[in-house]
């Protein structure tokens, strides 16, 4: 199983923008890439004027050749949802995870796998 952590910090007020946007924009087509969105966290968990709010998206998909497939069939509204948000926050970085007690394969025999 592979885990995406998207790490979105947002100015104060753009958080709702942003839901509104991975409901509308990217949602509907992530489970056709093989992509579950597992948690929507906030950090502070509350709405203040002058700092900002972190967004982290939790993300899954079955394994690595799963992963290079999505990121492969990725849509054109999926494109504007990253587009727009890129407008919206100060900061987006996106971590890739899997289980550290597994052994680590190379990426080539992961792209051939699939």
């Amino acid at each position: 199983m592979i885990h995406i952590l998207d790490e979105i910090v947002l100015p104060p007020g753009h958080l709702p923008t942003v839901l509104d946007l991975l409901e509308s924009q990217y949602l509907p087509g992530a489970a056709a890439r093989g992509l579950a969105l597992l948690e929507r966290w906030v950090s502070p968990p509350v709405a203040l004027e002058d700092a900002p709010n972190t967004l982290w998206l939790l993300w899954q998909v079955a394994d690595a050749p799963a992963y290079y497939t999505m990121r492969a069939s990725i849509d054109a509204p999926a494109l504007a949802f990253w587009s727009t948000v890129n407008t919206l926050c100060d900061t987006r970085r996106r971590h890739v995870m899997a289980d550290a007690t597994h052994g680590l394969s190379r990426r080539e025999e992961q792209c051939n796998a699939a």
